[in-house]
């Protein structure tokens, strides 16, 4: 009688000359009498997996009910986050691997704390009044959340653009902190752009090291489009934020062999699904990472545990919007559709011929990948009229890509890659910055690592130089010329919204 082999390596009982689709069919079953067996191997792994069902079946229960109603009574918002409470507490272990404090740590807090000083001050006028999309955030959320005793927004549905609700309960938490002002609803933004600076060295220092991670904080802490969007009251600058942390806990814990790094990637992930579309990229870096782990240990046992609780926790907490999504595809993904590039309209806009793809391909390969360097972005968003990078950033930049792929480093590389494919060539309007915003983490990360180039060869004392420059020329940059510039879109006070009438 065979026994489940967790390496999946089991002699198979058929013969040789059988078709090879059963060999893999026995793998297959060997791997899922394993899984079954470890998961129901004793009491307190059979309690955390009926507790954690239960908690992502109530959740979906909550998105399916409700996938049709554009207002709730309220309730619905408590008992999912009870129910994300409850699975993450339970699959978190008690075990804690121990976080040294070094000089490093403290230079990272320095950055930080610039970095949120830098995204703090003067909300109200840099970079200038309220963006359209501002504006309709702010009153949208004062309209329609908690503004009535009776009824609120649904959270787990779209609102116009396919923009997941949540986000609006975010804004109103903050505004309720920070006043009803311009700073007030952009205060979020401004959260979550401070702590992409710590997630970001936490992705870089996990896959690669502490030194380079510190390069890529203090760039993200004075990168001119990040403190950019930082600035907004928009949903987008949380990609910085989640697909990061996803990437950097899950692979922290792998290492560590604690799954609480799972725990948090999950959080990450799920969390990720409610803000800007573009984090949604997050899921496909994370198999990439999932797969690149594996490879190296073909540890069976620790993919199940980890990839399992990440599984679980990302489900519960996406349950309500994924059901939507299935229940409702059309609204999820009327943004895509608005946006999608490779229209017959499009592409005779752009080469007087609906059929010429050709045309058409070298075209949005130029504005797509000539964004970071050549192109402006061409929104009201930002419209800096520079690229994404420019200055001695540019060329590090490029370096960065290709030295990452020549030490086989390839994760930086490839974030880069699907963002601008997925955001620029196959979308109309490119390069838009609203569409890039996920990826400036690798953005950052690959300029670090021509600056570590140097360093490791001796030469820090240029490298240092280099990398005050490029700080200098975004601060300069972003504070003396461009907010003094007014940016053309940025001109809307804050709503005023009435009352409710009884």
């Amino acid at each position: 009688m065979n026994t489940p082999d967790p390496q999946g390596t089991a002699a198979p009982t058929t013969h040789a000359a059988k078709p090879a689709r059963l060999f893999f069919l026995r793998r297959f079953v060997n791997w899922l009498e394993y899984w079954w067996h470890e998961a129901w191997s004793d009491e307190r792994h059979a309690i955390q997996i009926i507790v954690a069902l239960a908690c992502l079946l109530v959740s979906a229960a909550i998105g399916y009910a409700y996938a049709n109603e554009i207002f709730v009574s309220g309730w619905q918002l408590w008992v999912w986050l009870m129910c994300c409470v409850i699975i993450v507490t339970l699959l978190i272990p008690s075990r804690r691997p121990k976080i040294t404090a070094d000089r490093t740590l403290l230079l990272l807090i320095a950055a930080a704390l610039a970095g949120l000083l830098l995204r703090a001050v003067f909300l109200e006028t840099i970079p200038g009044g309220l963006h359209t999309d501002e504006a309709g955030t702010a009153g949208f959320t004062m309209e329609h959340v908690y503004s009535r005793t009776d009824h609120t927004l649904n959270p787990f549905i779209v609102s116009s653009g396919s923009h997941p609700t949540l986000y609006h309960y975010t804004i109103k938490l903050f505004m309720t902190v920070f006043g009803y002002t311009i700073a007030g609803v952009r205060s979020s933004s401004v959260l979550a752009g401070t702590l992409a600076i710590l997630a970001t060295f936490a992705v870089v220092a996990v896959f690669q090291n502490r030194r380079v991670a510190l390069i890529a904080a203090i760039l993200t802490a004075t990168y001119h489009y990040h403190i950019h969007w930082s600035r907004l009251a928009l949903n987008n600058i949380w990609d910085t934020l989640w697909i990061p942390l996803a990437l950097a806990a899950f692979a922290w814990g792998w290492e560590n062999r604690w799954s609480g790094g799972a725990v948090i990637a999950g959080v990450a992930l799920g969390l990720g699904e409610y803000f800007y579309q573009g984090g949604r990229i997050g899921v496909i870096l994370m198999v990439f990472v999932v797969l690149g782990l594996w490879w190296k240990e073909r540890d069976g046992h620790r993919v199940m545990i980890h990839v399992g609780k990440m599984t679980l926790i990302a489900l519960c907490i996406a349950a309500p919007l994924l059901v939507y999504a299935v229940r409702n595809p059309g609204p999820f993904l009327e943004r895509f559709h608005t946006v999608y590039g490779w229209q017959p309209e499009v592409i005779q806009e752009i080469t007087g011929s609906p059929t010429d793809y050709f045309g058409f391909a070298w075209y949005q390969l130029w504005r797509s990948f000539g964004a970071y360097t050549a192109v402006p972005d061409i929104t009201g968003f930002y419209g800096p009229e520079v690229p994404l990078t420019f200055g001695l950033a540019a060329p590090l930049l490029i370096i960065g890509f290709f030295w990452a792929i020549y030490k086989k480093q390839y994760l930086p590389s490839l974030w880069l890659f699907i963002v601008t494919m997925l955001g620029g060539f196959m979308l109309s309007g490119a390069p838009s910055s609203s569409h890039y915003v996920a990826s400036m983490p690798a953005i950052v990360w690959l300029v670090a690592i021509s600056l570590e180039w140097l360093i490791e060869h001796r030469h820090s004392r240029f490298a240092i130089a280099l990398l005050v420059i490029i700080v200098a020329t975004d601060l300069i940059f972003y504070f003396g010329i461009y907010v003094p510039g007014h940016p053309r879109d940025l001109i809307h006070a804050f709503p005023v919204i009435p009352p409710p009438t009884s």
